[in-house]
Parts: C-alpha cells; structure tokens; sequence
C-alpha cells in the first residue's frame, strides 16, 4: 500500500530543490531559457493537478498555461524558507484551478470549489500546530479522520498532481479502488468541514 510518509515515485528522477529554486530565480531575471526548463521539468506534475481539480482535460490544458504565465510573473516572490519550489508551483496551480471554477460558476464546480478551497489551504507540516491558519487546520482534523490509503490518495493526487494510474500502480492497488477511496474521500471530507466550520 501507500506510504504515509514517501509520495509515490514518479517515473522520472525528482528535480533537485536546489535547481529548481536557481531556475525561478532565473525566471525572476527574465531568463527566457530558464522558463523553458522549468516548464519541461514541471508541467507534467502541474498538469496533473489541474486535471484532478478541474476534470476536463482541455480546460486544464489551458489553466497550464495561465499557470506559467503567473510562475513567470511571481516568480520573484517564492521565499526557499516557505516550502519546496514544487509545492509553491502546486500552490499557484491550485489558485489558477480554484479561479476557473468560480468563472465557470456551475453547481458542479461550486461543489468541488467546496473541498478544493480546503486543499488549497493544505498546511505546511513544519509549522506548528498553532500557526497554521484556520482552514489548514480544519483540514487537517478532517483528514486525519479519513482511512490512511484514502488519506494518502487524496494528498497525493490533489496536492502533489499525481494521477489515478500513478497511484494504482505505486500502490499496487486496483485503478477502480483508487477511484472509490479518493470519491468517497471527497464526500467524507466535505461533511467533516460543513460540520466543523
């Protein structure tokens, strides 16, 4: 099963923090070569995220690139002491999803907004309980609630952009139970929020 402490290992070799962090810097300086890169080593996984948010893939296709457009435009204001560079990518991913499904303003997105705007908030681990604001923290007591394999699947997917297959195959779980555990997720988390907000 899952690992509660290791994301899944994607196909490729991770991208060191280090680089990473040198190549939005890079993009900070107008470095037009040093986005490209970026772009190829990142777009996969931010992609992914999208399209776990999003569902369609052609929407999320274009959230992509307004996501780059705004890692090129902020890429100045990502700080090393507040996160991995991936997980501030994630994070701007996130935001620019959250923003087509208020343009798009169907029930189903406000639905989905529901959970996703706690997912958003997804804390930083290494801060202490206390100082996590209060959606983290909500998130945080609602996930722990949930079944460990549910749990990790969810972060995994919504967080980090992996993809049901990725996660079927890490898990060496059927793609069919991976399915059910993040849907059925979902649902338990948005009652465990509507109930303690």
């Amino acid at each position: 099963m899952i690992s509660t402490t290791q994301p899944p290992k994607r196909g490729s070799k991770p991208v060191a923090i280090e680089h990473l962090t040198t190549l939005l810097a890079q993009c900070e300086q107008n470095n037009e070569m040093a986005f490209e890169e970026l772009y190829g080593l990142c777009s996969a996984q931010l992609y992914g995220v999208l399209v776990r948010i999003l569902r369609i893939e052609a929407i999320a296709e274009e959230a992509l690139q307004d996501t780059f457009v705004k890692i090129w435009q902020k890429a100045g204001t990502y700080r090393p002491d507040s996160g991995s560079p991936m997980a501030w990518m994630c994070s701007v991913a996130r935001h620019q999803a959250l923003d087509v499904l208020r343009k798009r303003g169907s029930r189903e997105s406000h639905e989905r907004f529901d959970v996703n705007g706690y997912i958003d908030a997804t804390p930083d681990l290494a801060k202490p309980f206390h100082e996590m604001t209060e959606d983290a923290k909500l998130l945080m007591q609602c996930l722990e609630r949930l079944p460990k394999d549910t749990r990790n699947c969810i972060i995994f997917a919504y967080c980090e952009g992996y993809s049901h297959e990725e996660l079927a195959a890490q898990g060496d779980t059927p793609i069919g139970t991976v399915k059910s555990w993040i849907r059925r997720g979902l649902l338990s988390l948005r009652k465990c929020l509507d109930e303690l907000a």
